[in-house]
């Protein structure tokens, strides 16, 4: 009778590794943060799914590479360039835009000549 290889004990489950803060995770946490306007490292490891130490990490080399300003102390920190302007922005912006566009109807007003010569033919009537 043959022997059989004897079976190895069932090892106890193993709990699955966070991933690991890598080049690609450290863009989708800029990439985040630009978009937000602000980034704290513990909404970078809810929104990656990444252990709060490594997003710790990620955080620090962000304020060290320029891309948002040191932490308040609430641990949000703001970034100088985001990606979408807030609501006062276009506000201001709408309302630049129309003073700009009175004062442009108001010069060509104001350079306008004053007559037109009615005894010259149209180009139409011509």
């Amino acid at each position: 009778m043959p022997l059989l290889p004897a079976m190895p004990l069932a090892a106890a489950p193993v709990a699955a590794a966070a991933p690991v803060a890598n080049e690609f995770m450290y863009g989708l946490a800029v990439f985040n943060a630009r978009l937000r306007g602000a980034s704290s490292a513990r909404n970078i490891a809810r929104d990656l799914g990444i252990a709060k130490e490594a997003a710790a990490t990620l955080q620090s080399r962000m304020v060290r590479d320029g891309f948002v300003a040191l932490p308040n102390a609430a641990g949000l920190a703001r970034t100088p360039n985001p990606l979408v302007q807030r609501n006062y922005s276009r506000k201001a912006t709408e309302t630049l835009k129309n003073m700009l566009k009175d004062k442009a109807e108001d010069i060509l007003e104001a350079e306008a000549p004053e007559e037109l010569d009615n005894e010259l033919p149209r180009p139409s009537e011509a």
